[in-house]
């Protein structure tokens, strides 16, 4: 039990800390994952799952790592590509971590490895959900503002 906790603390501290420096190059080689789905911006699909509701609940590694800013910024239109950005380093962040979950079959029994993979996925979930919910929002706001 405590190596499977060690493991991803060191898994999730170490993914967002390599995803947080990455060369912006690496980031964008993932670009077909960050793209907004149609059923995402049609559907209000973020709405309906209450995402405004909790997503101020999730931790941040922004704040761990220094790196980021706040939503709160983005009154200021010159910021919008930034934090896009920083969106996509944050959802890459989290699909990798997911990733790392058949790693734990290696030193745990079949069953144990199996509520790993569950783990993965319901940690990490929320954090891309928010995410594209996010990424929705600028996509709305610019449409506003650039279609005017």
């Amino acid at each position: 039990m405590v190596v499977n906790i060690v493991a991803w603390l060191c898994i999730h501290l170490g993914v967002s800390g390599f995803v947080s420096v990455a060369p912006e190059a690496l980031v964008n080689a993932f670009a077909g994952i960050y793209r907004v789905r149609r059923w995402e911006t049609q559907a209000k699909v973020y709405e309906r799952l209450g995402v405004k509701k909790w997503k101020d609940r999730l931790p941040e590694a922004r704040k761990w790592f220094r790196r980021g800013k706040t939503a709160a910024h983005l009154r200021n239109p010159s910021q919008w590509d930034r934090f896009e950005k920083q969106t996509n380093r944050s959802e890459l962040s989290h699909w990798v971590q997911m990733l790392a979950a058949p790693f734990f079959f290696l030193f745990n029994p079949p069953w144990a490895g199996w509520i790993m993979v569950v783990y993965a996925i319901l940690f990490n979930l929320p954090f891309i959900i928010v995410q594209r919910y996010n990424r929705v929002r600028m996509m709305r706001v610019k449409n506003r503002v650039f279609m005017r």
